[in-house]
């Protein structure tokens, strides 16, 4: 039975499409054509306020162990063999579960200043017609109205951005070579060296040069309300197909129908507000992966983060 030896467990709306791709790219990586087989989480519930297509989406995670294995049948002789799964991010769980089946499996995570992460994953489901909510603010008011999730983040935009709350029970459990801990900025400023260092990481010849010109996974409103129409009101069409349609036909069909995408600003005095909130977290995380994160906790605008390609 083939299993992975290392795992991309997110955090989401952080990179990790693109880290799929640029992974896909190595002759020596097998990630598989699609991210998100979730095979570790399978087991959790969704929250009850999930609606009923994120819940037929959570129809198709695997959860056989034989269809999991089946997932890198594929893989031949390569040398790293992984997948791509960033709600192992959102679940204490998680981290157990894959010592239990994998105890040698390598661990990457990307991580992303955790209010923008929230924001742009707010504006994914939107352009995707996840999210019918259009106000962000409110959105907010409500998920702070409850306690943020400790065991299963999943369909919370603030609680998948407790990234020491989550990641501590990796560290608990697998050793610290075993890790591997990189920000979105790295990705933003440097693709091809942060890919260098992956792949070294995971024993492949780090000198191979992916292309990453296009990066995966915009964020934003599409600006013709015609195509966003249509896009959106697919939801459920597109995914019930998505087992049918092979990455290749999806990804084509992606930019055609959501066109030119746009990103509202945050609202700055929200974003100081949600910045607090995430303080002591991102303060012990800067200690558990030995990276300064003060810029994280720095008041006031952000710059804006350069914008990435669209994907299905």
């Amino acid at each position: 039975m083939t299993l992975p030896n290392f795992l991309v467990i997110g955090a989401g709306r952080s990179g990790t499409t693109s880290l799929h791709d640029y992974l896909g790219q190595h002759p020596d990586v097998f990630v598989g054509e699609d991210k998100s087989p979730n095979f570790f989480v399978s087991h959790e519930p969704l929250p009850e306020w999930e609606t009923a297509t994120l819940r037929a989406m959570a129809r198709q995670w695997v959860s056989d162990p034989v269809e999991y294995a089946a997932f890198f049948k594929d893989a031949g002789s390569k040398k790293a063999i992984g997948e791509v799964s960033p709600v192992y991010l959102q679940a204490t769980s998680a981290a157990g579960r894959i010592k239990a089946m994998c105890p040698d499996v390598k661990i990457v995570a990307i991580l992303r200043e955790p209010v923008a992460r929230a924001y742009s994953h707010f504006l994914g489901r939107r352009r995707d017609g996840l999210e019918r909510r259009t106000d962000f603010a409110s959105v907010v008011r409500e998920e702070r109205s409850r306690p943020l999730p400790d065991e299963v983040a999943f369909g919370s935009y603030l609680g998948c951005g407790r990234y020491h709350h989550f990641l501590k029970g990796y560290f608990d459990r697998f050793r610290s070579e075993q890790i591997r801990i990189y920000l979105f900025e790295d990705l933003l400023q440097d693709a091809r060296g942060l890919m260098a260092d992956l792949y070294a990481f995971l024993g492949v010849d780090p000198a191979f040069v992916p292309d990453t010109a296009r990066r995966r996974g915009q964020t934003g409103i599409t600006k013709n309300p015609v195509a966003r129409f249509l896009w959106t009101r697919s939801v459920a069409l597109r995914t019930a197909l998505r087992p049918l349609l092979p990455r290749s036909v999806r990804d084509l069909a992606a930019p055609v129908f959501m066109g030119t995408l746009e990103q509202p600003t945050l609202d700055p005095n929200l974003r100081d507000q949600l910045r607090a909130l995430f303080t002591d977290d991102i303060e012990q995380l800067q200690v558990l992966i030995g990276r300064d994160l003060s810029h994280w906790l720095q008041p006031g605008p952000r710059r804006p983060e350069p914008q990435q390609s669209a994907s299905a």
